[in-house]
């Protein structure tokens, strides 16, 4: 399967969660594109629009034969719009005042199982995901957090949007899949 190819099962796996997400939410979930291409996670991460800024990130690890991380990284600034964008009131509240309303780990679960069905299914293989975890920092403390390790990868990049009563927000969902992913068994 190549980049393209990727890309268009990534899209359609994404855009059905998020149209099913706008359909039940009081939010509008809009994916703005998807793009596979091969690098560093280092580069991803700390690309310069993230630059100096703090950045937070759901991740969730694939555990399978062939394991990978899958993760969104969003402005910590925008937890209460995120939750805001999925329910219609923040009902759990923070769990602790290091981590975000519950409501942000559940969007995380949501979307980045989806991004993971799509990419499984492509390659035709099978894992279990663990349960999603949440992290703030810098990019390089995200980077370690997340631990797509060293080396080079296929990476999945899909930017979407969530917007509620005028207000706008954006995020990224990341793929960081090894290169024997992709290789036939």
């Amino acid at each position: 399967m190549n980049e393209d190819e990727l890309a268009r099962v990534v899209t359609a796996g994404l855009e059905k969660s998020m149209n099913r997400m706008t359909e039940v939410s009081p939010g509008a979930w809009k994916l703005a594109g998807v793009r596979v291409y091969g690098g560093e996670a280092r580069g991803t991460i700390r690309c310069a629009e993230r630059a100096g800024r703090p950045a937070a990130a759901i991740r969730i690890k694939i555990k399978g034969a062939v394991p990978f991380v899958t993760a969104i990284l969003f402005d910590p600034g925008d937890i209460k719009h995120i939750s805001r964008c999925f329910a219609e009131e923040l009902y759990y509240g923070p769990i602790c005042e290091e981590q975000p309303d519950v409501t942000v780990i559940e969007i995380g679960n949501i979307l980045l199982n989806a991004l993971a069905n799509a990419l499984l299914r492509a390659f035709g293989k099978s894992a279990v995901p663990s349960v999603p975890a949440h992290f703030q920092g810098d990019c390089a403390a995200v980077e370690r957090w997340l631990g797509a390790g060293p080396g080079l990868f296929t990476i999945v990049s899909a930017r979407f949007t969530m917007e509620r009563e005028g207000r706008s927000a954006g995020a990224e969902i990341l793929g960081f899949l090894p290169p024997a992913l992709r290789s036939p068994e």
